[in-house]
């Protein structure tokens, strides 16, 4: 009887110390899964209002300036309750002619009304599917911000090679998670 007796005891402390075991391991993961959603930077959801302008379609002609070119825009921000977030504004090439593969086809990109451009480059040895990250990884806020893109041919580097040549793209942005800050 007294072995019965110490087994049902025995048996009493196993399953207490693992109740207890399971009870100290759930609060310490539920007080830790707190400490994570207060903390702004760790990961969540990114929330983000995102405006596309329209694709880059229509003529290329020669100019002196990206003013006779083509242009789009995508505006973006980050809402209230989103956690910090990178973006990054990319041109993507449907279609380019190999004879407009060339630095005299420019791009140019700009932010809200600067009169800077924030990047610039050309097409040279690009090629139909390719894509150009024109800004990368642009700290989002809530205030919104407009990038504005340019596609021109310099009239003063090209020649009659690139008339009537096919260029298609369009514009379009992606955003993830800010890094958290190490201390």
């Amino acid at each position: 009887m007294d072995k019965k007796i110490n087994n049902i005891i025995s048996f009493i402390i196993v399953v207490t110390i693992c109740l207890v075991t399971f009870s100290i391991t759930y609060a310490w993961f539920t007080s830790v899964k707190e400490t994570d959603i207060i903390n702004p930077n760790s990961s969540g959801n990114i929330d983000i209002v995102y405006d596309k302008g329209q694709d880059i379609v229509g003529s290329l002609v020669p100019s002196s300036n990206k003013d006779k070119g083509l242009s789009t825009s995508v505006r973006m921000k980050q809402t209230e309750n989103s956690v910090d977030s990178l973006a990054t504004v990319s041109l993507k090439i449907n279609t380019i002619d190999p004879e407009l593969a060339i630095s005299g086809l420019k791009w140019e990109i700009y932010m809200n009304e600067n009169v800077s451009p924030l990047a610039t480059g050309d097409f040279s040895e690009k090629v139909s599917d390719e894509t150009i990250n024109l800004v990368e990884d642009y700290n989002l806020t809530t205030t919104e911000t407009t990038f504005k893109v340019y596609i021109w041919l310099n009239g003063n580097e090209i020649d009659n090679s690139v008339i009537n040549k096919k260029f298609d793209a369009y514009i379009y942005a992606t955003a993830k998670n800010k890094p958290a800050k190490v201390s």
